[in-house]
């Protein structure tokens, strides 16, 4: 998908606060001396000014991994640590670590230790926001770029987040650097921005604390030197240390880089081939295609004009825990529900609703209609869907930081396909085959849904075949089936296998296995062979025996074709008869002919050579001659005439 050059391909950094006490130890000559260091654990996210990264389309089990670093803190202070250094450790966690220099200047950890984290700082509902306007080497002055135009920028950013947390939460710019040169230059290394960060708290050392956000201004040229389009520290509401650079003044670029300071991590998409969701694995989500920042509506999606501006996903809301009258939870077994919710766009109380399946999933439900916000969909130029939408929490990110949205109606993943919302009168199904959505009805005010909590593992009870009685040799003919479980739902990814007994034996072959798609369907398209009777099996599971179709014989016919014989022969000379057969085995294919419009009479017996037909007869009356074939029946199929042609016997 290319989104011009608006498109965010966000670098969502997590800065982590570090409050480091270095002790010295020494150790024997020609060794790294080691350093005691304590500090707060973030990660760095980097992320590619837009076009840089091809590989945010392309099909994968997960969603592509970030340019991921994890960093100490200390203060104001950014420590950066070697590749797989404190992989496992949650964000936000004061460690007293044991590090040595790295091969390329950065620490490496030696030993670690989590400690006490202090209590949490409340923090103003209104943040204050420092800006410094960067000149990195190389840039001019952009023109368009001025204290005034980055205040108003943090305006409409301010006035988009106060609108989505009940003004709970709101932006203010408490001071403004003028533009400078800064010392450090964008070479495409983390340090780059750390510099950057540093350099201004220099000059603004109030920026540093809880409530507090310094955010670094480039010019929107800056990318073409090498600095990051947008990067942001994951934090969160109370958190200190917040730090953003961005490119250029895109009001929902800012908007995203500040989410991440609130502790939000990115709005994605999941679209796996022929059903609806997937359980998660080590590896990810199996068969799916898992796409970074593609939830179009959602702010921590792409950014840029119409990315990105519409209300804050179901997801989101309950992370951020600042409205929790908006979601409507509805805890693991808990039978038939039926719940209304009104449009995202509205301030209603349980407006979404967060279901946990009954294997621990959390999945989340809103209805987004061309209303409010939400009316950015119809201005962006991929038109997502307003309906109801289904979406699940993101492995990778704490609870309800981080999303996908799930496909209710999965087309090829080939496709952009931004029609994802369940249909009224669909149903959306859940990996576990626990858990069913169904929207019974959707206006304006609110959409209606039905959710069935089925802890019972899903059974195939019905399975049924499709496909026509009659049909000729090498013709296509499509065999369908339905698979539904023991509470009639479609039984999704279920494994079924067409076979066949041919005519005259007594022994089941398989021809081909699918998976059920969304909706429980299978078919498989092939050439028609000799006569048999086909049927659908399904394969069994723990606690799921295979079940078996109906079987359905389809008669075979033998197709046999006249070419046009010469028009006309002299009497008492031989007419060649030529033409095909269907391969079939052991063809039986005589000429029949008539005289005048007299009776058709059987003659002689043609050759055949594989699927070629040949011979001839002979014409001894003066008078119009029509010739066929004709194809006897036998045990596998059943024979049939060719068309005829007329003869002149001079």
């Amino acid at each position: 998908m290319r989104v011009n050059n608006r498109r965010l391909v966000i670098p969502v950094t997590v800065v982590v606060g570090l409050m480091v006490s270095a002790a010295t130890i020494a150790t024997a000559g020609g060794t790294p001396t080691p350093q005691r260091i304590t500090g707060v654990v973030q990660t760095i996210i980097r992320e590619q000014p837009p076009g840089r990264k091809a590989a945010n389309h392309t099909p994968a089990n997960h969603t592509p991994a970030n340019d991921t670093t994890k960093v100490l803190r200390v203060g104001t202070r950014i420590v950066p640590l070697t590749d797989g250094s404190l992989a496992t450790t949650k964000d936000g966690s004061t460690v007293s670590v044991t590090v040595v220099p790295g091969s390329d200047g950065r620490k490496r950890v030696v030993s670690a230790r989590t400690i006490a984290a202090p209590a949490d700082v409340s923090s103003p509902s209104v943040h204050q926001v420092y800006l410094a306007l960067v000149l990195p080497p190389g840039l001019t002055a952009d023109p368009s770029l001025s204290e005034a135009s980055a205040r108003a920028m943090v305006t409409n950013v301010s006035r988009y987040w106060s609108s989505q947390t009940g003004d709970k939460v709101s932006f203010s710019t408490a001071r403004v650097l003028p533009a400078y040169r800064s010392a450090y230059a964008c070479s495409g290394t983390d340090e780059d921005v750390y510099n950057m960060w540093e350099e201004a708290l220099g000059m603004m050392p109030d920026a540093y604390g809880p409530g507090k956000h310094l955010v670094l201004v480039a010019p929107e040229g800056a990318t073409a030197l090498g600095c990051y389009y947008g990067v942001g520290t994951i934090g969160a509401v109370e958190a200190e240390g917040n730090d953003v650079f961005v490119s250029g003044l895109s009001q929902s670029l800012l908007a995203h880089e500040l989410g991440h300071n609130l502790g939000l991590y990115h709005s994605n998409s999941l679209r796996c081939s022929g059903t609806q969701d997937m359980a998660v694995t080590e590896s990810g989500f199996p068969g799916c295609q898992a796409r970074q920042y593609d939830d179009l509506f959602d702010v921590m999606g792409y950014s840029g004009a119409t990315y990105g501006e519409g209300n804050l996903n179901a997801v989101h809301l309950d992370g951020m825990n600042l409205l929790p009258n908006a979601v409507r939870k509805i805890p693991a077994n808990s039978g038939a529900t039926t719940a209304r919710i009104s449009p995202l766009s509205t301030t209603a109380d349980n407006r979404t609703l967060k279901i946990t399946d009954p294997n621990g999933t959390n999945y989340f439900v809103e209805y987004r209609t061309n209303s409010g916000l939400d009316t950015v969909a119809g201005r962006n130029p991929w038109k997502p869907s307003w309906g109801v939408r289904v979406l699940r929490d993101d492995p990778d990110a704490p609870a309800s930081a981080g999303s996908y949205e799930l496909d209710a109606t999965p087309t090829s993943l080939q496709s952009y396909d931004y029609n994802r919302s369940i249909p009224v009168g669909g149903t959306f199904t859940a990996a576990s085959r626990k858990l069913t959505i169904r929207v019974a009805e959707q206006d304006p005010s609110g959409a209606t849904l039905t959710i069935a909590d089925w802890a019972a593992p899903v059974v195939p009870s019905t399975v049924v075949l499709s496909i026509p009685a009659r049909a000729s040799v090498g013709t296509k003919i499509t065999a369908a089936t339905r698979v539904t479980d023991q509470f009639g739902r479609a039984a999704a990814n279920w494994t079924v296998t067409l076979q066949k007994m041919q005519k005259g034996t007594k022994t089941w072959r398989s021809v081909r296995s699918l998976r059920t798609t969304s909706a429980g369907w299978a078919s498989y398209q092939f050439a028609n062979g000799v006569s048999g009777s086909y049927r659908w099996v399904t394969s069994p599971a723990p606690g799921a025996p295979g079940r078996i179709s109906p079987s359905v014989a389809v008669t075979s016919i033998a197709r046999v074709v006249e070419t046009h014989p010469a028009t006309s022969v002299t009497r008492g000379s031989y007419l060649s008869v030529h033409g095909s057969v269907s391969s079939v085995p052991a063809p039986v294919v005589y000429i029949q002919y008539r005289l005048g419009n007299g009776p058709w009479l059987t003659g002689p017996r043609a050759t055949v050579r594989g699927t070629a037909v040949s011979g001839w007869i002979a014409l001894k009356v003066r008078t119009s001659a029509s010739t066929r074939l004709y194809v006897s029946s036998a045990t596998s199929y059943v024979g049939s005439s060719s068309s005829f042609y007329v003869t002149a016997v001079r």
